[in-house]
Parts: C-alpha cells; sequence; structure tokens
C-alpha cells in the first residue's frame, strides 16, 4: 500500500501543470466544459520540467520524471531532508499540542457527526486562530482566504442575479410600452380610415349647395391629411423601434450576467480544487481533510469531481492507478489513509529500533518520512529515538557516496561500521561491488608493470588509464604511479652516473653495480653497448684478482703481488687492484724494493747494477716471473747470442767473485753484501 500510495502522490504531482482547464473566456462567452472540442484543443503553454508525468514503480522504488531514473528515497535531496529531520529536536512543546488541537477541534466542527451539522463558521473561526502558529506556515489562512474567497463569489452572483431581476423588470415594461404603442397607432390608423371614406359620402346625401361646398373644403385639405398621417406613423415606428433595441440590450445583459456566474462559479471551484490538491501535494494531509470537507459544504450541488483535462497524462494516469475518477473525495479518503500509513510505519520504527535492527527501522521511518512528514506521529517522535538511527542512516549515506565516486577504500571502511551498528545490514551488495572493483583494478595494474618492463609506454598509459576509471583512489595504482614517476627520474640518474664512470674508466664500479646498470641501458643500444664494453674489461681483472686471492691463501704472496702489477698496467684506475697491491706491499717489501730498483736502473740504462738487483730480487722470490724476466733482457742486451760461450756466465752468485781483477770502472764491492752504492759509473 505504501508504494501504491507514493505513485499516487507523484500522481498528484503533475495535476498543477496539466489538470486545470478553466477558461473565463472573453466578451462575455461562457467558459468551454470539459469534454468539450474547446477545451480539447492544445492550449495550454508546455510544462516547466517537461511533459513526462512524474511515475514510481512500486516494485523497484524508483521514480521517472522528465526523462530521468531516480529512487524515492535514495536521492541527495531526500537524504539531506531526512538527515535534518533526524537531527530535529521533537515538536512536544505546549503550543505545538495546542495548534493540533486547533486542528482536530477544526475537523471535528466540520464533521457531519457534529450536533446541529457541519459549521462552517466555527471552523473559520479556529481556521483563523490555528494561521498564527509557526508550525502551520500560515497554511490555515490560505485555507480561509480561500473560502472567503467562494463567500465573495457568491455575493458576486446574487448581486449579478439581483441585477438579472432588475432587468427582468425593465424587460417588461418595455414590452408593456411596445404592446401600448402599437395599440395606440392600430387605434388611430382605424380612426382616420372611416373619417375619411364619410366625407365623400356625405357630400352625396346632403343638398347641392352644402355638399359641393363641403367637397370642395375637403378636396382643398387631401395633402394636409396624408402628410399629418405619414408623420404619425413614422413616430409610432421610431418608438417601437426604440422599445425593441432597449428588450434587446438587456436581453444582452442578462445573458451575460449568467454567463458570468456560471464562469465565477466554475473558477471558483477550480481555485479551491487547486487549493486541496496543493495541500495534498505538500503532504499536509489535515488540511486536505479540511479543504475537502469545507469544499462540499461550501458546494452542495454536488458536483466534486477534479477539473483534470480529458485525455490527459494526468487523467489517465489516476485513472489507470486508482481505476475511479478523481474526486474530492478520493482525495479525502487517501489522506485518510495516508494518516494510518504513517502512524503504523512509526510504530514498526520504533519496535526494529529497539531489537537493534537499524536497517529496517531506517528505511521504515524514511517510507513514513516520505508520505507524512508533517503529520504529528512523525513530528512527536523523540530525538533520543531518531538518534539511535542517524549514525548508521549518515554511514549508509556515506557508503552510496562513496560507491558513486568509487572510493572503495572508504566503501570497506563504512560497509564494516554499518556491520557492526546494524545487525541486519545486507552487506553482500557493497561488498561484491568493492571486491569486483578491487581485482579488475588489480588485473589493470600488473598488465602496466608488464609493460613497463617490456618499455612500452603507450600500454602502460592505457592500463593506468583503466585501472583509475575503475577505482580512481586505489593504492596500489597511487604507488604504482609513483613508482613510475621515480624510476624514470632514477633512470636519468643512474644513466648520467654510467657515463661519469665510464669517462673515468672506472669499470670496476660498473661492474659492482652492473644490475643497476642493465636496468638503466635496457631498450637503449647505445648505453648496452658502451656497458658490455666496460664489464668485458673487468672480467679479465676479475680473474687476476681470483688468482691472487687464491695465491695469498697458498702463501704465495710475493707471486699474488706479481699478477697483480701485471694487470695495474693495464687497469691503472682499478680499486680492488690497488688495494690489494697495497696490502701485499708491506708482505714483500724487500722483494718489491728489488724489484722496483732493478726497473728504475734499467730505465736509466745501468744494465749491470739492474741485473745485480734483479738477481737479488730472485734471490729473495726464486720464483720470480719478473726477475727471471729482466735477467733475461739484461743478459741478452749484455751477451748477445752472437758472443763466444767462453764468456762468463752473468747468472753466477752476485756474492762470490769470479776474478780477483775488476773491470775499469766496475763497483768496488758487492751492493748485496753491505758494500758500497753502485749508483755510481756503470
Amino acid at each position: 500500500m505504501k508504494l501504491r500510495t507514493l505513485s499516487l502522490v507523484s500522481l498528484l504531482a503533475a495535476a498543477p501543470l496539466h489538470a486545470q482547464v478553466f477558461d473565463a473566456g472573453g466578451g462575455g462567452q461562457p467558459a468551454a466544459q470539459p469534454g468539450t472540442a474547446a477545451a480539447a484543443q492544445p492550449s495550454a503553454p508546455k510544462a516547466l520540467l517537461g511533459n513526462d508525468v512524474p511515475f514510481v514503480d512500486p516494485g523497484s522504488e524508483m521514480a521517472q520524471w522528465d526523462g530521468k531514473m531516480w529512487n524515492v528515497t535514495n536521492n541527495r535531496l531526500f537524504r539531506a531532508r531526512f538527515e535534518k529531520y533526524l537531527a530535529a529536536p521533537e515538536e512536544n512543546t505546549a503550543r505545538d499540542a495546542e495548534y493540533r488541537q486547533l486542528l482536530l477541534d477544526a475537523m471535528k466542527a466540520m464533521s457531519p457527526s457534529r450536533p446541529g451539522g457541519p459549521s462552517v463558521p466555527e471552523t473559520m473561526r479556529l481556521l483563523v486562530k490555528a494561521a498564527d502558529y509557526p508550525i502551520d506556515a500560515r497554511l490555515c489562512d490560505s485555507l480561509a482566504q480561500a473560502v472567503y474567497g467562494v463567500v465573495l463569489n457568491r455575493k458576486n452572483q446574487r448581486l449579478l442575479a439581483q441585477m438579472n431581476k432588475e432587468l427582468e423588470k425593465d424587460r417588461h415594461n418595455q414590452g408593456w410600452n411596445l404592446e401600448v404603442s402599437a395599440a395606440a397607432a392600430e387605434t388611430r390608423q382605424k380612426m382616420n380610415a372611416p373619417a375619411q371614406g364619410g366625407g365623400g359620402g356625405g357630400g352625396g346625401n346632403q343638398p347641392n349647395g352644402q355638399g359641393q361646398g363641403q367637397g370642395q373644403n375637403n378636396a382643398g385639405r387631401p395633402a394636409q391629411s396624408s402628410g399629418q398621417s405619414m408623420e404619425s406613423q413614422l413616430g409610432e415606428f421610431s418608438r417601437a423601434g426604440s422599445y425593441i433595441k432597449k428588450i434587446i440590450e438587456i436581453d444582452a445583459a442578462r445573458i451575460a450576467n449568467s454567463a458570468k456566474m456560471t464562469a465565477g462559479d466554475l473558477k471558483s471551484k477550480v481555485e479551491f480544487q487547486a487549493l486541496i490538491v496543493q495541500f495534498f501535494l505538500q503532504r499536509r494531509f489535515e488540511h486536505t481533510i479540511l479543504s475537502c470537507r469545507l469544499y462540499r459544504n461550501l458546494y452542495e450541488d454536488g458536483d466534486s469531481e477534479l477539473k483534470l483535462k480529458e485525455g490527459s497524462d494526468v487523467e489517465k494516469m489516476f485513472t489507470r492507478t486508482t481505476g475511479t475518477t478523481p474526486t474530492v473525495s478520493a482525495l479525502d479518503a487517501l489522506a485518510s489513509e495516508f494518516i494510518r500509513d504513517v502512524d503504523e510505519g512509526v510504530v514498526a520504527f520504533e519496535y526494529l529500533s529497539e531489537k537493534n535492527e537499524l536497517e529496517s527501522a531506517s528505511k521504515r521511518l524514511s517510507e513514513a518520512f516520505v508520505i507524512g512528514e508533517y503529520l504529528p506521529r512523525m513530528r512527536t517522535l523523540t530525538r533520543a529515538r531518531k538518534e539511535k538511527v542517524l549514525e548508521f542512516v549518515r554511514d549508509a549515506n556515506q557508503l552510496i557516496s562513496a560507491i558513486e565516486v568509487k572510493d572503495y577504500s572508504l566503501a570497506e571502511e563504512v560497509v564494516e561500521r554499518l556491520r557492526k551498528n546494524g545487525k541486519d545490514f545486507d552487506y553482500a551488495k557493497p561488498r561484491a561491488a568493492i571486491e569486483t572493483a578491487r581485482a579488475a583494478s588489480a588485473l589493470h595494474i600488473q598488465n602496466a608493470r608488464s609493460a613497463a618492463i617490456k618499455k612500452d609506454d603507450k600500454k602502460v598509459a592505457e592500463e593506468i588509464e583503466k585501472a583509475a576509471l575503475i577505482w580512481p583512489t586505489n593504492p596500489d595504482l597511487k604507488a604504482f604511479a609513483t613508482q613510475v614517476a621515480t624510476y624514470g627520474d632514477m633512470n636519468s640518474r643512474v644513466l648520467n652516473d654510467l657515463d661519469t664512470l665510464l669517462a673515468q674508466k672506472n669499470f670496476r664500479e660498473i661492474a659492482r653495480e652492473h644490475i643497476k646498470y642493465s636496468g638503466a641501458v635496457l631498450g637503449k643500444p647505445e648505453y648496452e653497448e658502451k656497458l658490455k664494453a666496460a664489464l668485458e674489461k673487468v672480467a679479465p681483472v676479475d680473474k687476476v684478482v681470483a688468482i691472487a686471492d687464491e695465491m695469498v691463501k697458498a702463501g704465495d704472496s710475493a707471486g699474488a703481488w706479481e699478477r697483480l702489477e701485471e694487470a695495474s698496467k693495464d687497469y691503472p684506475d682499478d680499486n680492488e687492484i690497488n688495494r690489494r697491491r697495497a696490502e701485499l706491499s708491506g708482505k714483500n717489501a724487500d722483494f718489491i724494493n728489488a724489484i722496483m730498483e732493478a726497473r728504475k736502473h734499467e730505465t736509466s740504462g745501468r744494465s749491470g747494477v739492474s741485473l745485480s738487483w734483479y738477481l737479488r730480487a730472485e734471490r729473495l722470490y726464486p720464483a720470480s716471473l719478473m726477475a727471471r724476466k729482466g735477467i733475461d733482457r739484461i743478459a741478452d742486451k749484455i751477451l748477445p747470442e752472437s758472443a763466444p760461450e767462453t764468456a762468463p756466465s752473468s747468472f753466477s752468485d752476485p756474492g762470490v767473485s769470479s776474478s780477483p781483477a775488476t773491470s775499469p770502472g766496475a763497483a768496488p764491492s758487492d751492493p748485496f753484501n753491505g758494500g758500497t752504492s753502485t749508483g755510481s759509473n756503470p
């Protein structure tokens, strides 16, 4: 029944736009009645909000109006008004009670069961008094003014009726004057005709002398008598025409007054019916009942049918909904039914709220609010009871808004709160919507990550856009976007660092961070080639370093140093080689010093001294490759292969003298046995 009555509310919402077809007309013409050809012509202007009639589907609570669909209890305007009502205090003051008692007394004063019958004056007195209360919004005054308008219309009709009586009396007088004038003319005509005929005959019967004399006299006045007769006839015709014209004017005035009386009565009914419908649409059902009862007492002709345009959408909708022709009595019955329905809704709300079934309680109260926002049972509901569902309703409205803007993180939080506060809350639908959006958004983000790995920027942008359309506030989407932006900046920095290390030939650092640089140069062929060349240069160094480390572990630190020393020629800036060389220099200081001195003298051209130092180095580290290569080089230089084999060996122990004689300019003593320095002449 509630949904059906909501449909009727929407039906009557279109009545002020389509139903009233009163036309006062012009030039004294009577108004066209509904159903006539004149009334059927589309003379009304187009409605302000379109020609669609509001319609509520009882199965889904969806309303259709002006080409748009919206839920009766689930739209922004309704939510705002409903929350305002829940937060408002109850209207249980003494003045509120006085106002409601005045309305109740007014309805009782119009009841047929009242002793003495309905009393319009008593009702008017109570309406004027009730109009002074703020809660009434001066609606009782509007109703009183409508009744006063009916009184003025009837006073005007009585004046018109009195005027018609005076006109009828005047018409009777004019008709009498016309009859008298016609009778007098007829009499004079009869009197004139015999007098003229008797004069000629009398002359023949009289004596000759007298007859001739009279005949001569009559013959001498024939033209004068004829002229007087014509003038008399014209005068009679003029008076008769004046009477006839006056009678026609009186009849026209009477018809015009009668048309005004009919049009005024119809206009008065339409205006009063419009006020009744207005009260009904405003959900002021107590005022609706009062106005319907006043209408039936003011218009005793039994014409209570609403003046709807025949064949209009409103008339068809009302007939299709109720199955009957819309009447004032139907609105009276509907208003009473709405009051009862609201009372039942409030009782159900109180019961459900006590059981903590807040979802059902809020729905029952919202349905009652839609029907009877201003009824006493709604206005007297205590704030303590309403506050119990206020938080639940706010969360429900927030959930709707969160889903509308696709903020599913907030929606999930609100769903959990609603589940906690209302044990009857149906969370299946919002949870399904949240999970569906989350899965779809996650899928697009994963596709964007895959495209980012492949350096497909276009695909990344498309997938991010799709994910944002599904869930704009997705935290994963925000993190991925931040990661993409950070990666772009970081990638630029990494490439700059790679250029710097390449310029410094610091291939060891490039190899150490090769994973980072490999990701940065992916998709950039020129950088890929540079990175590949750098890593290829570091590979042999790593091999040497690994061999040197193994030799150190085996106790061959001098050999490890030699390996590193040879590699440093090709990679002088390698940190690992230089660090290990420095560490091994302390362990093999004498050997390294001998090698360094030998190289210095070899470079300076002192072959003998250089040979002596190489021999010392070999003695300190017999497995030295550097010492053996140095000795071979010096020996080839001093003793070429063409020299006689009897030449003394240069590989004898420098500590043993081979001959007591010395060459001119030779060192006086062995430098390795604490002799004098060999840095003099070679």
